[in-house]
């Protein structure tokens, strides 16, 4: 099956310590979650409003491509990829929610091109340059190896909901229902 079959595109287009922040120069991560990942998936893809909560704070409200707005929006809401990934300036797991239109069309051309296929096979490495309507993302696959012991382990131990993103809740909470982790392919080389 190919990796981008069941991921949802926009017809027109927690703890903060747990989501990958794009910062200036190289951020080199591996994509772990798919959207096929049982119970709950590893990669999700929806729209994202921005509103403001009670006290006033911009909050992000994130709702299911085909569904309606549960609210309205001053600005227009973006479609947005979510995706469990491994973080190597972190060294742990850690979501990564993308709304830049090219970083998106880059993960989806990736995971159709003959070459490269799976982007769980690969680590990836998005460059950020410049600062606020300046910036500029350009997203380049590394060569392909197995992924390592160390992120096999966390993956194995993983507890992480994405689906809690779209109830306004924290995927590492231990009140969101946590999916079962992939397991490593153990049997010959690891292609993830």
């Amino acid at each position: 099956m190919s990796f981008a079959k069941n991921i949802k595109r926009s017809p027109s287009g927690g703890s903060s310590d747990n989501y990958v922040r794009l910062v200036q120069g190289e951020n080199k991560f591996r994509i772990i979650g798919s959207t096929e990942d049982k119970p709950t998936p590893g990669f999700i893809s929806g729209m994202v409003g921005w509103g403001n909560n009670e006290e006033g704070k911009r909050k992000p409200t994130r709702y299911e491509i085909g569904t309606p707005a549960p609210m309205s929006f001053d600005e227009k809401p973006k479609e947005f990829f979510a995706m469990i990934v491994w973080s190597y300036a972190e060294s742990k797991l850690m979501i990564l929610e993308i709304a830049q239109a090219g970083l998106k069309d880059k993960i989806i051309e990736l995971s159709e091109d003959a070459d490269w296929g799976d982007p769980r096979k690969y680590d990836v490495s998005i460059v950020r340059n410049g600062e606020g309507l300046d910036t500029s993302y350009v997203m380049t696959p590394k060569p392909m190896k197995p992924r390592s012991q160390e992120i096999n382990d966390a993956v194995s131990s993983m507890k992480i909901n994405l689906l809690a993103l779209f109830e306004g809740g924290d995927p590492f909470s231990d009140e969101a229902s946590a999916p079962e982790a992939p397991e490593a392919n153990n049997e010959g080389p690891d292609p993830f």
